[in-house]
């Protein structure tokens, strides 16, 4: 057995690989290690901006189906109240009048919720902190109450996801129109 390793060693040992054999496979070896180092520096970056892009669009959704969420609560809150009416009439120039402390227009521009219901009169409420007006209306042929919401839009109102949303027997359905939110509730 000692001969055998010994014959194999003297064998290998006579046999060399020639000097530009040797060069190719050291600049490989140098360009594979830049390669890698290189390489190894990317993949964590990668990882760490995919991790943040992916967080910021879970905060981006779950803020603005939150936001949502709670305009739909605050709404069917306020439908459900039946406080007094600022301002009784039919007429929306009448009700504009009255709440005079709203520089936006609460006549709708849907002209189907102005030829479907009847206006029944106006007050003040607030969604998330912004002053809007509340109408009462009545739909000309059922006659169920509706409350019809209309406030400016704002940087925090135009994140709200417009929709059709169901709530605890209410129905509310939320949408924009130029530079208004409006939101109109009624009760199933």
């Amino acid at each position: 057995m000692k001969n055998l390793e010994q014959e194999l060693k003297n064998y290998y040992r006579s046999k060399r690989l020639a000097s530009h054999r040797i060069t190719a496979i050291q600049v490989s070896m140098h360009e594979t290690g830049r390669t890698r180092h290189r390489v190894s520096y990317l993949i964590p970056l990668a990882a760490v901006v995919l991790l943040t892009i992916g967080i910021g669009l879970w905060l981006h959704m779950s803020t603005d189906s939150s936001l949502t969420h709670q305009v739909v609560t605050e709404i069917r809150h306020n439908h459900l109240q039946h406080g007094a009416l600022v301002a009784k009439s039919d007429q929306y120039a009448v009700v504009q009048a009255a709440l005079s402390k709203l520089d936006f227009p609460i006549r709708p521009r849907r002209d189907e919720l102005i030829q479907d219901f009847i206006l029944i009169g106006g007050k003040y409420c607030t969604i998330q902190g912004y002053r809007a007006a509340q109408l009462k209306l009545s739909h000309r042929n059922s006659r169920i109450i509706h409350t019809l919401y209309v406030l400016p839009m704002t940087d925090d109102i135009k994140d709200i996801e417009p929709g059709v949303y169901e709530t605890n027997g209410v129905q509310i359905e939320l949408w924009t129109d130029q530079l208004l939110f409006y939101g109109l509730a009624h009760s199933q």
